[in-house]
């Protein structure tokens, strides 16, 4: 969520100082990549629980600057979205914006895919693996580690530069703690370490509201009043798959193909992890 509204207040930021809309994009992009790498550099120090813990400071410090730095984002008054035009097309179209969307999606995914495939992506993909391994074979773990949390930090930028077009209004508020969730739910239901499971990770996260609104017609008065209802059922459904679908959906998809492909001498164990180096790192 931090990163979210990075993205948009630097986006509302320059658009209200003339910058066009086509120059604004790349300029947050890159102060994005430079925030997440100087965030990352001390933060992805830490591991495990200290790490989870540090992040979860992050969003709060973030959203105690949108409140502070007035000049640069309102404060709580909040900070209007100028309407922008493309090719004398206003962004305040909702086909047009859908398309714009898309058309980012697209060059974010491919941007990804070539990101992996480059040399790398491949440290990244060892790193996640095992540090130790990977550090074996010359990676430095510092390095590759802050630049991920930058990358990472330049696509949620993009993101959030959109968001500010979508919302029209921004606020400090908008930027909390259950956006957060939101977006680690999005990870974690979609699959973690795939760019296939993101993609199915928002659409869930899309539909889960809607679904959970028709819900709330059959349950009984007294929970469906609940304010928290939404922020719970997020969290149920984020722990459930932690739990007992670790891999996310586009996991279950792919041990779903793998079985009909194998079949039959698929095993059961095929997915399951093999922690060689568990004992090395707890020493």
């Amino acid at each position: 969520a931090a990163f979210l509204g990075i993205g948009a207040y630097t986006h509302a930021f320059l658009l209200t100082h003339g910058v066009p809309f086509i120059f604004s994009i790349p300029i947050v992009i890159i102060v994005s990549f430079l925030v997440g790498a100087i965030i990352g550099i001390p933060i992805l120090r830490l591991s495990g629980m200290y790490l989870a813990i540090a992040t979860l400071a992050l969003c709060f410090i973030a959203e105690h600057v949108f409140i502070r730095w007035e000049h640069f984002t309102g404060g709580n008054r909040g900070f209007e979205v100028p309407s922008q035009e493309i090719l004398g097309i206003s962004l305040t179209n909702s086909t047009v914006f859908y398309y714009l969307c898309l058309f980012f999606l697209v060059v974010s995914m491919l941007a990804a895919i070539n990101i992996l495939r480059s040399p790398t992506g491949r440290a990244f993909i060892a790193i996640r693996d095992s540090e130790i391994a990977a550090q074996s074979l010359g990676v430095n773990l510092g390095i590759y580690k802050a630049l991920s949390f930058a990358i990472s930090g330049a696509f949620t930028g993009l993101a959030g530069a959109l968001l500010a077009h979508y919302i029209g209004y921004l606020a400090p508020d908008i930027f909390n703690i259950f956006l957060s969730l939101t977006l680690l739910l999005l990870i974690v239901v979609g699959g973690m370490g795939s760019l296939h499971g993101t993609v199915f990770g928002a659409i869930f996260v899309g539909f889960l509201p809607q679904l959970i609104a028709i819900c709330r017609d059959y349950l009984p008065k007294s929970i469906a009043s609940q304010p928290g209802l939404e922020p719970m059922l997020f969290g149920i459904i984020l722990v459930l798959f932690i739990l007992y679908e670790p891999l996310g959906i586009y996991g279950r998809w792919m041990k779903i193909k793998l079985f009909f492909e194998m079949f039959p001498t698929y095993k059961k164990q095929t997915f399951k992890k093999q922690k060689v180096f568990t004992k090395t790192d707890r020493v």
